[in-house]
């Protein structure tokens, strides 16, 4: 069986080995750890470790997410302050990540996974250009520490997280490929996206959904199989490009009906992807 992991939203540190326990039982060894409490300290992260290892889980990358939650998870009004280069929010939530990249580095995590926010098709515009300098100024600090950046694919065509990747230049900078985003944000489809972002690729989320049809709003993401991502063509893309990085599964809902699509999940990459019988 091809093995899969999947994301732990973990809101309290004390739940953390009730959380990496619950992983296990859904028949996941690895995953992707968002924790987004109000300051991150040293001694959480080793509580955090200690929980992982005790359960026998391996936390494969730290989600730094922003602790303001203002973005609103539009393709309208988040084109200005959804991510690290708001004019409004981007000082508080660089430092906020920054001290989450120094956390995951306590933990043993050496992958830090970010949305940016959206950036310019426009490689000459002033938004762009910020853009560039917002991301540099992380990586730069993530390098320092060695740590490395994953950039979530989402509010950008994929040549244009080329380009960024490759414009900045430090060598620790790569993508996570969320299958799903691409079509969400109406940016085309992830099987063109995988030779395009090719060696970069160091993770990804398997997630599907359908194309926006309003100009306001983002496509709506559906369980695994039933929204528009063929996974067949995208995971041999990915062969093509040597992608062997941890896979996530996500769903991106709460309660029952989530642990239901994980697993529906896990059987349907199995038996109609990777062509594997039980």
């Amino acid at each position: 069986m091809k093995e899969f992991g999947t994301l732990v939203r973990l809101k309290k540190v004390e739940m953390a080995e009730q959380s990496f326990t619950k992983l296990k039982e859904l028949g996941f060894s690895f995953c992707q750890l968002v924790f987004k409490p109000k300051t991150y300290c040293k001694e959480d992260a080793l509580v955090i470790k200690q929980a992982a290892e005790k359960v026998g889980v391996k936390v494969v990358a730290l989600f730094a997410g922003f602790y303001d939650n203002l973005t609103k998870w539009d393709i309208y009004g988040d084109y200005k302050d959804a991510g690290i280069n708001s004019k409004k929010y981007g000082k508080a939530r660089l430092k906020y990540i920054k001290s989450a990249a120094s956390f995951a580095k306590e933990m043993g995590v050496l992958d830090v996974l970010i949305h940016a926010g959206f950036v310019a098709n426009n490689p000459f515009s002033k938004e762009y250009l910020y853009m560039k300098k917002c991301v540099k100024n992380f990586a730069l600090y993530c390098k320092e520490i060695g740590v490395n950046v994953l950039l979530e694919t989402g509010g950008e065509s994929p040549i244009t997280m080329l380009r960024l990747i490759e414009e900045i230049g430090l060598g620790n900078i790569f993508v996570n490929l969320d299958t799903a985003n691409i079509i969400m944000y109406g940016y085309g489809n992830p099987i063109e996206a995988v030779p395009t972002l090719n060696k970069y690729i160091k993770s990804m989320h398997v997630k599907d959904s359908v194309p926006p049809t309003n100009p306001y709003e983002l496509g709506k993401e559906t369980a695994i199989g039933e929204g528009y991502v063929d996974f067949k063509r995208v995971f041999k893309e990915l062969e093509k490009v040597g992608f062997n990085g941890p896979i996530i599964i996500e769903r991106e809902i709460e309660g029952e009906k989530q642990l239901n699509d994980l697993k529906k999940a896990v059987d349907y990459l199995n038996k109609k992807v990777f062509k594997e019988k039980k």
